[in-house]
């Protein structure tokens, strides 16, 4: 774990030397980002694990006027910036919630909330993009997931999930986020991209590698965000997209508990699977400045005697 730290550090003065030496390039401020996000494995027709996740992202440029984005890493000089500011709500439970006792073999109950300022720089010239995040919240009972599912469950008359009670305590969440998305081949129809990511703080230590193919008619990966407004080209946008991916695990606190907290509800780190396999494909349909997305993942076991899992992803974007 200590690596993961000096990685981050690492990261840190890097972008703080790479926002003093460099000039930005300023946004067009016509194009603003509202994207709305909602995650639930009632997809996969599943209630376990990563069972819910909420989040709102807002992209302008006054975002860039914010403290916080000096430690965010843009490309070059040439690179189209784009700073943002999102909200995000994320809920876990066990592979059951029908049982009212304590299953010291079986992932906890946990939730997150936390804000995120992030940076996605893109340079299409080298076909890169370069996205980092600060997050900065809270796990445990005030980030309202109890409440939530169970007030989700009561209205569609389901059966309230039991255990809550048992989930982790409450602690502080920081992270730097680090992702690199590199074109290595790029036609009208068809995009191949590397991938690599790396989150380092108080609740996720882990580093990812992996592929992801786009085909269709669709705007370049590496041109734009996916809508612009009072585009030219490619106003209306339909394809598919796949990623696999392996994460290397360090570190999990919805599962090992929180720093700073002494909590008995934990899966030992002997039992945190050392690598997850994650396999992701989606549908996107744009036309103009609205986007909307559709996205499957399946993930491998996260620790001993886990199940794999699935879940939907659903988004709607605007630029305005």
């Amino acid at each position: 774990m200590r690596t993961f730290y000096a990685l981050l550090l690492i990261i840190i003065s890097f972008g703080m030397k790479s926002q003093t030496d460099s000039i930005q390039k300023p946004l067009d401020k016509t194009n603003r980002y509202l994207s709305i996000n909602y995650d639930n494995d009632f997809f996969s027709a599943t209630d376990r694990y990563y069972t819910q996740g909420i989040y709102l992202e807002y992209i302008a440029p006054f975002w860039r006027k914010s403290p916080v984005s000096r430690i965010l890493i843009p490309l070059n000089k040439r690179s189209q910036n784009y700073y943002g500011l999102a909200g995000r709500q994320d809920c876990f439970t066990p592979g059951s919630i029908r049982y009212d006792t304590l299953n010291y073999l079986d992932r906890p109950y946990a939730a997150t909330m936390y804000l995120s300022q992030f940076l996605i720089s893109i340079d299409e010239i080298k076909k890169r993009r370069l996205t980092t995040k600060i997050d900065l919240g809270v796990i445990g009972h005030c980030a309202v997931c109890e409440e939530e599912q169970k007030g989700i469950h009561r209205a569609l008359v389901n059966i309230q999930p039991l255990g809550w009670q048992y989930q982790l305590a409450t602690d502080y969440m920081v992270n730097y986020n680090f992702g690199l998305e590199q074109g290595l081949i790029s036609t009208k129809y068809f995009e191949l991209n590397a991938l690599g990511d790396l989150r380092a703080g108080t609740i996720y230590d882990d580093a990812s590698l992996g592929l992801m193919i786009r085909t269709g008619f669709m705007a370049g990966y590496f041109k734009q965000l996916t809508t612009i407004k009072n585009a030219t080209k490619n106003k209306f946008q339909l394809f598919a997209f796949a990623k696999g991916k392996t994460k290397f695990v360090g570190y999990n606190a919805t599962m090992e508990g929180g720093l700073f907290s002494k909590d008995i509800f934990t899966l030992p780190a002997s039992s945190i699977s050392p690598y997850v396999l994650q396999g992701t494909w989606g549908v996107v349909l744009a036309y103009k400045r609205f986007k909307a997305e559709y996205t499957k993942v399946y993930e491998s076991p996260e620790f001993l005697n886990g199940r794999y899992h699935g879940y939907g992803h659903c988004n709607i974007t605007i630029c305005f």
